[in-house]
This record gives structure tokens, sequence and C-alpha cells, in this order.
């Protein structure tokens, strides 16, 4: 798997590069690529090169000698398949790359003639290869001919450091826009417009199926037309139904003013139960009616 380069017998063991500003490299790979951490140093009687991942030893790498081969440690055996040092270097390469893989990396050179180890460490993030991404529809309005709305882009997963634009075409300078939301208002009566979402993260982007807005409008240009026929159909407001009217009768309770008993004539009538309500009194004065008067003077 590697082969150890000659420089490690020679003089001088150091790192080049930001090794010694302590900035973290920042690296980034896909869901099953891979990533190379670099590597770039001098060596002298170097005693091993520890690999570390987050806080666990991921390969410990003892350099050859004149009199034997160099030893590499892979200290998990999933990772067996997974780590290589191309070009007989000591550049750390990962392959198969998981989500779980992004994190601190840290390099560690120890020589017997320092105190403390020479360190470089690296910062990984491990991204999906985007798919399309959707769009939503917000509320339409028709505000004075015009259709208004909100379009939405989002991604269904993997929105880590997603950034989104949206493209206008069919104008006479292509617009765009930065971010998720876009605001668009159009009139039936110009041309049709198209709008076009992209979505971007540090490895891959990909775009939305486009957006009409004709066909977007389509609900509110049919409301229109409906309204436009149903003003045409209807010069005037419609003259509402005639409500019926009911005669109403007031049933009083006050006591009958008094009168002079001697000119009062009482009288009692006794109805048929087949008439006890108004409205079922006969319209035919042939029917015959039971009563009994029973005068009193």
């Amino acid at each position: 798997m590697l082969g150890a380069p000659a420089c490690f017998i020679f003089l001088l063991c150091q790192l080049t590069g930001p090794a010694a500003s302590g900035i973290p490299k920042k690296l980034v790979g896909a869901i099953g690529g891979s990533v190379i951490f670099p590597l770039n140093l001098s060596v002298n009687l170097v005693d091993s090169i520890i690999w570390v991942f987050n806080s666990t030893t991921l390969v410990t790498i003892q350099p050859k000698t004149a009199g034997k081969k160099a030893l590499i440690i892979v200290t998990q055996k999933r990772n067996m398949e997974r780590v290589n040092f191309p070009h007989e270097g000591y550049s750390l390469k990962l392959s198969r790359l998981k989500k779980n893989d992004s994190g601190i990396y840290r390099v560690e050179i120890h020589n017997s003639t320092l105190q403390d180890p020479l360190t470089q460490e690296y910062e990984l993030h491990v991204y999906e290869y985007l798919s399309k991404p959707k769009v939503i529809v917000g509320l339409q309005e028709n505000k004075n001919g015009t259709c208004v709305t909100n379009l939405t882009c989002f991604m269904e997963h993997g929105e880590e450091d997603v950034t989104y634009s949206w493209k206008s075409l069919d104008q006479a300078a292509n617009e765009s826009h930065r971010g998720s939301i876009l605001p668009i208002s159009w009139r039936w009566e110009k041309s049709d417009m198209t709008f076009i979402c992209m979505a971007s993260n540090p490895i891959s982007s990909n775009s939305s199926n486009p957006i009409f807005a004709q066909k977007l409008c389509e609900e509110i240009i049919e409301e229109k037309k409906e309204l436009d026929t149903h003003q045409k159909t209807l010069p005037f407001p419609p003259i509402p139904e005639e409500m019926p009217e009911y005669d109403t009768i007031s049933t009083f309770h006050n006591t009958i003013p008094e009168e002079n008993p001697a000119n009062t004539i009482y009288s009692t009538v006794h109805i048929s139960p087949k008439v006890t309500e108004p409205h079922s009194l006969p319209m035919s004065s042939d029917t015959p009616m039971a009563s009994t008067y029973n005068n009193v003077m």
C-alpha cells in the first residue's frame, strides 16, 4: 500500500505550508467520493506519523529505515480498504466517503528530538450531490388585473450549505434573484414568463423544472373571464325575489273596559273541531257549521 520516500533518511524535520499557523485546512468531499489530506514535509529520524479523526486514531505509520520497511497500522478494520497513501508519500487519501466522515482530522509527526509533535489540522465537510430542487407556489392574488404570488425553492433532503438563486428568462435581459423566495407579478396581457430555481452546495448544483407564469396564474385568469362574462350577461344587479307577506294577529290580554250590564248581550259560540284554526275555515257558504247560541238578555 505504501512505499516510504527516500527523504526520511536525510536531515531536517519540518512541516511546510499552513502548519505553522495552526489554522485548520478546509477540505470538501462528496458522498461516495474520495479526498486527500495533503502533507508536505522533509524529515530526519522520524519516529512515527499518526493520523487522528476527531479523538480516534485512524492510522499509525512507522517510516522505513535503512534496515526495515515502513509499518502502517490501520486501527479500525472498516477503514482498511478506504485508506491509502498515493505516490509513496504520507498524504492520506480517504475513499468511499460517508456523511459521518465529516469532522476534524489531525496529523502528528513525532520525533525523539522534539518535546512536542508537529501537527497539522484539517476540517472535512462531506456533502451530498444535489437532486432537483422543488418549488412551492404561495397564495395567489388578483390585484387590478395582475397575478401576484411568491415562489419558494427548497430541497427535500441535503440542505446543508445550500444557496438558492432564480433566473427569469424570456426577457430582454436575463434577470437573477438571490434567495429561496421569489416574489412575482404578471399581467395576462403580457407575454409569458419563465422562472427557474438553481440550488448549489460546495460540490454540486442543480435546477428546478421551469415555472411558467401563464400556467401558474390560470385559476386567476379563469376567474377574471367568468367575472367578465357575468358582467356582460347581467348588466344590472339581480332583482331580489319578493318575500311573502304575512298578516299578523295580535292577541290582547287586557281587561275589556267596563260596560253597562243592562245593555250587554252575551253569546256563547261552540265551533266544530274541524275548524279550530282560522285558516281551516270553509271558503263556501254552503258548508254546514254547527253552532249553538245561548242568548242572554
